[in-house]
């Protein structure tokens, strides 16, 4: 990893997911969904975020060829939206599936509309841009290999829950070049 990594990539989201749950307590029930529900079409303006208690999700964008591109995977703890389309109020450009079965909190994005509601959205707001701006830093100043290493050091609860097409996909490569990265690192 390059030292010019110095946002933290993701897993910052507990102490504000927690705050988040008590918030939401008597408002919103947890509930159960399948590896392969989908929470939000492409195309369709999205009404709710999720508050991940377990499982996986995943930002997928299909193209019209059929070709998948994934924007991201959330993870516990994580508030699973389409920030971009919720502040422009736009049509989602990806569609928000489940990718492990999961326990989530459907959150109406109207409850975030709410006065007393103001400072817990500017705190997500701002977490999100602290995310993005640290996963845009790892992606366009670390190599493939120093990204996927990073992710063996530092992440590997994500590494455990995906796929190795799922994690190829995030670092931006094909399955065969992690595959070539997995050799050179003795893990194939």
């Amino acid at each position: 990893m390059s030292d010019t990594q110095l946002l933290p990539l993701g897993d910052s989201y507990h102490q504000l997911a927690s705050e988040f749950r008590h918030k939401l307590a008597g408002q919103c029930i947890i509930k159960r969904y399948a590896k392969g529900d989908v929470l939000l079409q492409q195309g369709n303006q999205q009404d709710a975020g999720y508050l991940i208690v377990s499982g996986v999700l995943a930002a997928i964008h299909a193209s019209e060829q059929g070709s998948e591109k994934c924007k991201e995977f959330y993870f516990q703890d994580e508030f699973a939206l389409l920030y971009g389309n919720w502040l422009t109020k736009t049509n989602a450009f990806y569609q928000l599936k489940v990718i492990r079965d999961a326990e989530l909190i459907k959150v109406p994005l109207a409850l975030l509309d709410g006065p007393d509601w103001q400072e817990l959205k500017h705190r997500l707001i701002t977490q999100q841009l602290l995310f993005k701006e640290a996963k845009e830093a790892f992606l366009l100043l670390n190599t493939p290999e120093q990204r996927y290493q990073y992710l063996l050091d530092n992440k590997p609860h994500w590494l455990s829950q995906l796929s190795l097409s799922e994690v190829a996909m995030y670092l931006g490569i094909s399955a065969i070049s992690l595959s070539r990265i997995r050799g050179r690192l003795n893990l194939s």
